[in-house]
């Protein structure tokens, strides 16, 4: 039992509450917060306690984060970050145009004008690849760095998530303010933590009770009462003495008020601020990138949002006009606030999805082609305007070809974590977070 638990339980005790008042504890006592049961000296994981000081193999809280934008479905390369910028014949060409700019030689598909504004935050990578064509596989493989083909037979993901490898590495939630470090908005294939475990899933708030107190406030508001009486089972439980105790203290009581919840407040936000995202109702895409942009600020380390529907196997200009448009508006609000915000060295935003598509066909659409899979990045501590890369004009890589586990050993280098780190798995076996040759693409 973790020391959290145990203190928490003591003031629910004294003031005869129910666990079940509490929303907030199905935030702290799920899968995510038992994250090295056992002893106390192995780690704490509640939250706000996310495997603190005691924890020896957790890095220390650096000051980055990565948005990944998840366009499900297989979003085509031609139309969004790898139009061509030269004559090709009619099925290669973006079916809407496209917008070019010689400075970076950046081509982005005509649709994504709020986009086409930001290309010297932008790199574009025109050489990802992998070789899977279906959607589970691709999307498992885009998630974890490792192919599955038993993904369309099992919904068992056999690798765990980057967002999980994230959390495994750097504990469950925030040492200070107890917010999630993955979060999720929106389901996406393999984004479990697999053999590291359910304690390192993402955190969904899409049912944001999991952060508010049934009861009424006033119940909590007597911090004197409540932080001696969690002083009390804290120095009894934990043995360490007045230092560790006053931490605790404070600690707790943050738990209690759900003071991580701030973070997720978006309604906190300006009127100005919400329509540069465009965010409009709650769970579009601007809210949700309004939404990880408050994460992130906060000490979030690693979010996803999933805005599908890319799966264009016909009349692809008419669907492209229709899609596009939500979430450029988010994508060109997030870069512009993440920007004037000075968070960019701090965040990278990775925009991709299963697989690229094909040339045209019967159908006026595209089909399934994971040989040029589209993915741009912006922020970070990179070098930026940028197309890495090159394909022919096959849609096939000719020049620095890379894949998911090269953006896995980039995420690696953008947190600052070693390749040779390990963690033991489910079965008791240690293994290698990063599990092969891989280098960084950015």
């Amino acid at each position: 039992m973790t020391l959290l638990y145990m203190l928490i339980l003591a003031y629910m005790n004294i003031h005869q509450l129910n666990y079940k008042e509490f929303a907030v504890l199905d935030f702290i006592f799920d899968r995510r917060n038992f994250l090295r049961i056992g002893s106390i000296g192995a780690g704490l994981s509640a939250v706000g306690l996310s495997d603190y000081a005691l924890a020896q193999d957790v890095l220390s809280h650096e000051d980055k984060a990565v948005v990944w934008v998840w366009l499900g479905g297989g979003p085509t390369q031609f139309e969004t970050f790898h139009a061509p910028n030269d004559t090709v014949p009619t099925e290669w060409q973006p079916v809407n145009g496209a917008i070019h700019d010689p400075k970076t030689n950046i081509t982005l598909g005509a649709d994504w004008t709020g986009l086409s504004q930001h290309t010297s935050k932008l790199n574009v990578i025109n050489s990802f690849s992998h070789k899977d064509s279906s959607h589970r596989q691709g999307t498992h493989f885009m998630m974890t760095g490792h192919y599955n083909p038993e993904r369309t037979t099992t919904s068992i993901a056999k690798y765990p998530s980057f967002g999980s490898i994230v959390s495994s590495v750097y504990g469950a939630n925030h040492p200070q303010n107890g917010v999630p470090t993955y979060v999720k908005q929106g389901k996406i294939e393999g984004d479990e933590g697999a053999w590291l475990g359910g304690a390192f899933k993402p955190f969904d708030p899409s049912n944001k009770d999991n952060l508010t107190p049934r009861i009424e406030i006033d119940r909590f508001s007597n911090r004197k009462q409540l932080l001696g009486a969690i002083g009390s089972a804290a120095k009894d439980i934990s043995g360490t003495g007045a230092e560790s105790v006053g931490f605790y203290k404070g600690q707790a009581y943050d738990v209690i008020l759900g003071s991580a919840k701030d973070a997720f407040a978006t309604d906190k936000e300006t009127e100005q601020t919400k329509s540069l995202y465009g965010s409009e109702k709650a769970n579009d895409i601007g809210e949700q990138m309004l939404l990880a942009r408050r994460l992130v600020e906060h000490g979030t380390k690693f979010v996803t949002v999933h805005y599908g529907g890319w799966d264009m196997h016909s009349n692809i200009s008419d669907a492209l006009k229709k899609r596009v448009a939500p979430v450029d508006k988010a994508i060109s609000g997030f870069l512009q606030d993440v920007w004037d915000k000075g968070l960019n060295d701090k965040v990278l935003l990775v925009v991709t999805g299963e697989f690229g598509r094909t040339k045209i066909n019967a159908n006026a659409g595209r089909d399934h082609w994971p040989a040029i899979t589209p993915m741009m990045m912006a922020g970070g501590s990179y070098e930026s305007g940028r197309t890495i890369g090159a394909s022919d004009r096959s849609y096939s890589p000719i020049e620095n070809p890379v894949g998911p586990l090269d953006l896995q050993a980039t995420l690696f280098n953008h947190f600052g974590i070693e390749k040779g780190i390990q963690r033991v798995d489910n079965g008791g076996r240690p293994r290698y977070l990063l599990e092969g040759e891989a280098k960084v693409i950015l």
